[in-house]
């Protein structure tokens, strides 16, 4: 049975725990985009959260959550593994001087990723297919690196070392246990991380390279 898109009452009840207010506008950008999410699902495997409140609460809640957590209003932001936009997109939703670019190995995504940019109206946003490290030397001198549950954190953190601008800081949604063995990485600053509301393990983790 198909289930309905999250009214503007529900998204703003969803959304109040992550620091979000009334916003109709961003309101219907999200149903939107879970509108086109649900429907390219069912042909390339982009989501396992099907339910459109659950999506919204995971998916752009905690997405939004970790903006607010590392303070991200500006300046330029790459999401690495980025898969169906997250947490990239919904950073960019509610910080639209950012300026995001998008990495996903897989052309199916990165397709995804074009159409819902294209139907939320979303501009300016750069979209890479390829892995972090098939990146071009030239992309880099980022204020803020996201990943979400991406796994490979020694690479990503190596790459990201050398891709960072001199204050720049990795900002990461991950487990409690993952974020444990993260602050093992001693080349990094570790700020105390942040747990997600509603959530028992997942948290938002911020750091910044030892230079």
């Amino acid at each position: 049975m198909r289930q309905s898109l999250p009214t503007d009452q529900v998204a703003e009840q969803v959304l109040a725990p992550f620091g979000m207010g009334r916003d109709l506008d961003l309101f219907e950008q999200i149903r939107t985009y879970i509108s086109t999410l649900l429907q390219w699902n069912r042909k390339i495997a982009l989501t396992t959260v099907i339910d459109p409140v659950e999506i919204l609460r995971v998916h752009f809640g905690e997405s939004f959550f970790a903006a607010s957590a590392a303070g991200i209003t500006g300046g330029r932001v790459a999401d690495i593994g980025t898969g169906a936009g997250f947490p990239g997109i919904p950073i960019r939703m509610v910080s639209r001087s950012v300026e995001l670019t998008l990495m996903e190995p897989i052309a199916k995504k990165t397709a995804f990723l074009a159409e819902v940019l294209r139907k939320t109206g979303i501009m300016g946003v750069r979209i890479m297919r390829c892995r972090m490290e098939e990146a071009e030397a030239s992309v880099s001198d980022f204020d803020y690196i996201t990943a979400r549950a991406l796994g490979r954190y020694g690479d990503l953190l190596k790459w990201s070392k050398a891709r960072l601008s001199q204050n720049g800081r990795v900002v990461l949604l991950i487990g409690q246990k993952d974020a444990c063995e993260l602050r093992k990485i001693n080349d990094y600053v570790w700020e105390r991380e942040t747990l997600v509301p509603g959530s028992n393990s997942r948290v938002v983790i911020i750091g910044s390279p030892l230079r």
